[in-house]
């Protein structure tokens, strides 16, 4: 960490080499303190300054002419490079600091993407229309790695399990259901009991996906056989070969329209609590930008006005 004489120091540094480029490029100290709005005399003790903190003569002067020395040509390219970075880090750095522009990346599971996206980008964009959110849905290693790698400005997922420097941050607790077809008997009664999920032929996500997870503990915890018939990545496939009448599923309600759509119901549980909990998963120690702050605040929003609609509210 610099101290307070060498910030001094280098704020005098950075004083002196922008009139020094001036100069370099004018070739006349008086054109040059005309441009920067100083004095001739005080721009010469500027440049003279320079000169013996570098230890090297910058100028050849006479009283003809003003030219470079070869150490001032170098001096010349490299400080022009450094202003020019500079000038693009300012102007990122203002840009960041602007709700109003910029861009947000952002990852969602599947399964939360379905609900919670539309409703919290029609509300993000009423407020900040010239904002650019970049989505993209992932399972959990794909998230994970794209959150650590720096390729996303956060994730909204249930993967709990996350490396290091990653953090996992709850939003809410997502409920499981058992969704079969709405001209069950199951569906009439309007709740299911554990062992009517043993004597059910069952469609299941994969094994290894969060919601596999969750149907797994339920039935270890429980001391239950499930008949799974067929399994899919994806909640969609699940819900399709639920609608053909395939088999049930125990998964997130994700929306009801979708599941009226496919002539589905999601029915409640009792005595067998499933659920995953939803997080914010972003890297330790890093700021969001402002942008995707203002994002994020709006999808917990979003999550508290839009419960019943998530399947939120529902208990087994």
């Amino acid at each position: 960490m610099l101290n307070g004489s060498e910030l001094v120091n280098l704020s005098l540094f950075a004083r002196r080499l922008a009139s020094f480029v001036v100069v370099a490029e004018t070739l006349n100290f008086r054109k040059a303190a005309n441009i920067i709005g100083r004095s001739q005399p005080a721009i010469t003790a500027q440049i003279q300054q320079l000169e013996e903190y570098l230890g090297v003569s910058l100028f050849v002067r006479s009283t003809r002419q003003v030219r470079l020395t070869v150490a001032g040509a170098d001096l010349l390219d490299r400080s022009k490079k450094l202003l020019v970075d500079t000038d693009r880090l300012v102007a990122d750095f203002r840009s960041h600091a602007s709700v109003d522009k910029g861009q947000v990346y952002v990852s969602f599971a599947p399964t939360v993407a379905f609900g919670l996206i539309p409703p919290s980008l029609k509300v993000f964009q009423e407020h900040y229309p010239n904002v650019k959110v970049l989505l993209r849905e992932d399972l959990g290693n794909e998230m994970l790695s794209a959150v650590s790698g720096g390729s996303i400005d956060f994730g909204i997922g249930p993967y709990k399990s996350v490396p290091g420097g990653v953090s996992f941050e709850p939003i809410f607790e997502q409920p499981f259901f058992l969704i079969i077809l709405q001209d069950h008997p199951l569906a009439a009664r309007g709740f299911a009991r554990p062992k009517d999920l043993v004597s059910l032929n069952l469609v299941s996500s994969s094994i290894g996906t969060t919601a596999r997870e969750v149907l797994d503990k339920a039935a270890r915890e429980n001391g239950l056989t499930f008949d799974i018939r067929y399994e899919a990545l994806q909640y969609p496939t699940l819900f399709s070969l639920a609608a053909a009448g395939l088999g049930a599923t125990v998964m997130p309600a994700v929306n009801p329209e979708l599941l009226k759509a496919l002539g589905l119901v999601a029915i409640p549980i009792r005595s067998l609590r499933m659920s995953r909990t939803v997080g914010l998963i972003r890297r330790v120690g890093e700021k969001l930008s402002p942008a995707a702050d203002a994002f994020l605040r709006t999808v917990i929003l979003t999550v508290e006005q839009e419960r019943r609609h998530l399947g939120l509210d529902e208990r087994g």
